[in-house]
């Protein structure tokens, strides 16, 4: 899994900020995506190879009297390609989870560009690792990130490797705790602004 994780109320300057943060102020921003492997240089590269193979298999069906099978070959090669260009194709899924004090939002996007939007206030918002014990990688049942309130449920980084899930739910789990702190800094900060204008 690569991920971009930023922190918004960072200072590149001093290292921290002494600002205190508004509600609809951004927090923090996780952006997730499947995880390929193979590069595009190396996708070129092993194209290549294959090509090459393929043509000396071919050239040696030719000179047998088999030229029909070059056909088949050529096929086979268009069939690879396909495949890999269908994978690069699904690697263009991006999942941003952005935080702020008072709520948690997921933005999908997928591989044609079209994006949803869910939006949580982090008030009554739980967050679920199911099953919380990891199955074996070749079980058929898989563990779900799901986030929950008021009925409204989502799951997030489903497209995810296993083995990434439970490190994702970490992430998640801290980003949440932080949010939930700072919206009670701004409850408490709010109180004693209220009391000093009462004095």
């Amino acid at each position: 899994m690569i991920k971009n994780h930023q922190n918004a109320n960072d200072n590149p300057s001093s290292g921290h900020n002494t600002q205190k943060p508004r509600s609809s102020a951004l927090l923090e921003s996780l952006t997730i995506w499947p995880h390929r492997s193979l590069s595009r240089r190396g996708f070129i590269i092993l194209m290549g190879v294959l090509a090459a193979l393929l043509f000396a298999i071919g050239l040696g069906f030719f000179l047998a009297g088999a030229w029909p099978v070059i056909g088949f070959l050529g096929l086979e090669l268009l069939v690879v390609w396909g495949a890999f260009k269908l994978n690069y194709q699904a690697a263009k899924n991006r999942e941003t989870i952005e935080t702020t004090p008072e709520t948690l939002t997921i933005r999908r996007t997928d591989p044609t560009g079209k994006s949803d939007t869910i939006d949580f206030s982090t008030g009554g918002l739980r967050l679920r690792l199911t099953p919380p014990i990891k199955p074996a990688l070749k079980a058929r049942q898989q563990q779900q990130i799901m986030l929950s309130s008021h009925g409204v449920d989502a799951e997030v980084g489903a497209f995810l490797h296993p083995a990434e899930k439970p490190r994702l739910y970490r992430e998640l789990d801290g980003m949440l705790h932080r949010s939930k702190a700072a919206r009670d800094d701004l409850d408490a900060a709010l109180q004693t602004d209220q009391e000093q204008l009462l004095k």
